[in-house]
């Protein structure tokens, strides 16, 4: 199955970093927990510093932290997120030496809840040796709150957007 992010990646140079960035977002789109595991190193590390706690400093945003964290972490947000759906709008910027790859998009999903999920995202990935290593997600955390019947700032539960 391809998602717009394929057209976008077609443009780049082959390469190493385009198709595990390919092979990533695919597997975010059609939630293949065993696709995105064996694209992880052991020791990788997801980052959402604009969480919906609404504090940028260590320790009040949520980081998963090894290989089996960010397989939960995917696996949790997968369970709410009901049907996946392809990045939409997708922007992807690959460095020179291929290690650092940035991805701009938008996401549009129904969760399970019945609640539509709308979001931008910038995600900055570190690849080492073929697999991700880091990732940093950036998105409006009021709308994540919204989707995923997270409190804003620890108090406050959102009806409606």
């Amino acid at each position: 199955m391809t998602g717009p992010i394929d057209t976008v990646l077609d443009t780049l140079p082959p390469s190493a970093a385009a198709d595990v960035v390919r092979r990533w977002f695919t597997a975010l789109e059609v939630q293949d927990l065993a696709e995105l595991g064996a694209l992880m190193a052991r020791d990788v590390v997801i980052e959402l510093p604009f969480s919906e706690s609404g504090r940028t400093d260590p320790g009040h945003f949520r980081v998963y932290d090894g290989h089996a964290a960010c397989v939960e972490f995917w696996t949790v947000a997968f369970e709410a997120e009901g049907d996946g759906g392809p990045l939409l709008d997708p922007e992807v910027t690959v460095s020179a030496d291929g290690t650092t790859v940035f991805v701009e998009g938008r996401g549009d999903i129904t969760m399970a809840s019945g609640r539509r999920y709308r979001n931008r995202y910038v995600m900055r990935m570190v690849l080492r040796d073929g697999l991700v290593a880091h990732v940093r997600e950036y998105y409006n955390p009021i709308v994540s709150a919204y989707a995923f019947g997270r409190p804003v700032a620890g108090q406050i539960l959102l009806e409606s957007l």
